[in-house]
């Protein structure tokens, strides 16, 4: 297995929740940002940024290349333009509809 494969398979693994998206702080790497927006792996992040096709802005200091966590945060929508943090959504629950008497339409055969 190459470097690449495995970043790669350690990235989809990974679950980036919004708390841990804002748990960053100001700023975090390429492949970290990439792995969050698109879940693909550090190799893939580098040849983006080359192909100027990253999906946020990307700051290179001297030799290093930091990406600021707010664009990742507007994109997913975890924020507003301005700056404000949204609440954080509701769990996902699966509802049953129920049979109740005020639902039930008894003039169906076979009810």
């Amino acid at each position: 297995m190459t470097g690449s494969a495995a970043a790669d398979r350690k990235a989809a693994s990974r679950k980036w929740t919004p708390t841990a998206v804002r748990a960053l702080g100001v700023r975090t790497d390429v492949p970290t940002a990439y792995e969050i927006i698109t879940g693909r792996g550090r190799d893939e992040a580098y040849r983006a940024v080359k192909r100027d096709e990253f999906p946020v802005p990307v700051v290179r200091v001297g030799r290093r290349m930091v990406v600021p966590v707010q664009p990742i945060l507007e994109l997913l929508f975890l924020v507003t333009p301005a700056g404000g943090a949204l609440p954080e959504a509701p769990p996902v629950t699966t509802l049953t509809p129920q049979r109740t008497e005020a639902n039930h339409d008894s003039t169906r055969p076979g009810d």
